[in-house]
């Protein structure tokens, strides 16, 4: 077989090849997207519609508890809602296109995939330019669950309240005095005897701040991932010769 011949015969046995393995991969990759979607998606919802959590969101109640403002917990979550709907259509629809080898699926799924590898970029860019001003959003939010807390007791909050208080080794607010009812919380004091500080939005703020380059490091990687499935995504349009 002459030597042009003999590459093109290689060329055509790992095209056939490498064809079932970006399906494969793509079907993979999007089953784990849309678990972190749903996942994303439940916990806002699961914020959001959990008992009282209406009358506490709302500024107007007439309950018999004074109401509360709140600065950035609805918001927090309704980006969970967002972010884990769009995650979990994104998943759908890449499976759809991966299962049915439709070129014209495949073509619209690779241009999502160059989207939100886009928008996951420029999320982690401007979380870490502006990483001040995030800490002290992720501060405010503290803040919020903690008067969230301390105003209906719900297990939603103190679920919370005891990551965000385990994580960073902290309990309380520094202006408020710290209840019983959110020492339940608290971390315990280590073997070494060191005690958690009592100004946890400010243990939040520096938390960011030094960690801003691995969640910048988290976006972009997260970016690489989709824009490796986007590229194979898009050879595998180009196999397919299906017009569907």
């Amino acid at each position: 077989m002459p030597p042009v011949a003999n590459i093109k015969s290689h060329f055509i046995i790992s095209a056939d090849v490498s064809r079932p393995f970006c399906k494969y991969a793509i079907i993979a990759f999007n089953i784990i997207y849309l678990v972190a979607g749903f996942t994303s998606l439940v916990l806002g919802l699961w914020l959001s519609y959990h008992d009282n959590n209406s009358d506490v969101s709302d500024l107007t109640s007439d309950n018999d508890k004074e109401a509360i403002e709140l600065k950035v917990f609805n918001k927090a979550v309704y980006f969970l809602v967002t972010l884990g709907s769009i995650m979990a259509a994104v998943g759908i629809f890449g499976e759809y296109a991966a299962c049915i080898e439709g070129k014209i699926a495949l073509r619209v799924f690779t241009v999502l995939l160059f989207l939100l590898a886009a928008a996951k970029i420029t999320t982690g860019a401007l979380a870490y330019i502006y990483r001040d001003e995030a800490g002290k959003m992720l501060g405010d939010l503290y803040v919020d669950v903690y008067k969230l807390y301390v105003k209906n007791e719900e297990g939603a909050m103190a679920v919370t309240l005891g990551f965000f208080h385990s994580m960073l080794h902290c309990c309380g607010c520094s202006e408020d005095p710290l209840t019983e009812l959110v020492r339940k919380t608290c971390p315990k004091v280590d073997t070494r005897g060191q005690d958690y500080t009592d100004d946890c939005p400010k243990e939040m703020e520096i938390f960011f701040n030094n960690k801003a380059a691995v969640v910048l490091g988290l976006f972009v990687g997260t970016a690489a991932f989709l824009i490796g499935e986007m590229i194979c995504s898009g050879w595998f349009s180009s196999k397919v010769h299906q017009d569907s």
